[in-house]
């Protein structure tokens, strides 16, 4: 009895503890990691849902020969480049664009695009290095999207911001009024959800209904940190 009296106590302490953090300690707690560069006019992804499933996605090199291949199945994405074969979460894999899950039930694929001519994208398949590939623009697997049309995309849900690096301000205007919150001075990051975009400001709403302007992109860097929902 005494026993379980202790173990009852501790579980009653540990969730009082738990019960007193905020949403903004746990999102604090994370790494803030914004989306970074955009390396060129735009990016290049598949879409969602199933339509790429059970079809090869190929990326070519200068000479029009595949250099890549993707193949998404129920059980498995697998990648073959450089004359070897990758399955799903396979860290040899060297497959290095913005954005890659090679896990079938979250399938994502999105690449920077460097440039556009009239019948290719260039994109970059190695963050690293740089390195390019080509994207056929008959390929309707692929679509094409300035950077403003991903971030509206990947902010219908919440997103967070580094509030004192990206103030909350009355006006998308680098010279409007900052909004301060008291909670500020301890909380660095802050989620918001989307209201509107204006140029390279969002308008959102953020805990305690308060809404503001804030920038997703500085310069060529989108500085918001996106969620990519699946």
């Amino acid at each position: 009895m005494r026993f379980g009296f202790t173990i009852l106590s501790i579980l009653t302490v540990l969730t009082s503890a738990t019960a007193q953090k905020t949403d903004l300690d746990f999102i604090n707690a994370d790494k803030f990691e914004p989306d970074g560069q955009i390396k060129g006019i735009g990016l290049v992804k598949i879409e969602l849902g199933r339509e790429s499933f059970d079809k090869d996605l190929i990326i070519y090199d200068s000479k029009g020969t595949p250099k890549i291949i993707i193949r998404a199945t129920d059980d498995d994405v697998v990648t073959k480049i450089g004359g070897k074969t990758y399955s799903r979460n396979d860290n040899a894999n060297p497959f290095n664009p913005r954005f890659f899950v090679d896990n079938p039930d979250y399938f994502r694929l999105i690449f920077d695009c460097t440039k556009s001519t009239d019948k290719n994208y260039q994109v970059i398949i190695d963050q690293k290095t740089n390195e390019v590939g080509f994207i056929k623009k008959a390929d309707s697997l692929f679509k094409f999207e300035t950077a403003a049309e991903y971030v509206s995309e990947w902010t219908s849900g919440s997103f967070d911001f580094d509030r004192t690096q990206n103030p909350l301000r009355q006006e998308p205007s680098d010279n409007a009024t900052v909004i301060s919150n008291v909670d500020q001075k301890k909380y660095k990051i802050w989620r918001a959800e989307k209201i509107e975009m204006k140029g390279d400001w969002i308008k959102v709403k953020i805990r305690d209904n308060e809404e503001g302007w804030i920038r997703w992109r500085q310069g060529d860097k989108i500085v918001i940190k996106i969620y990519f929902a699946c």
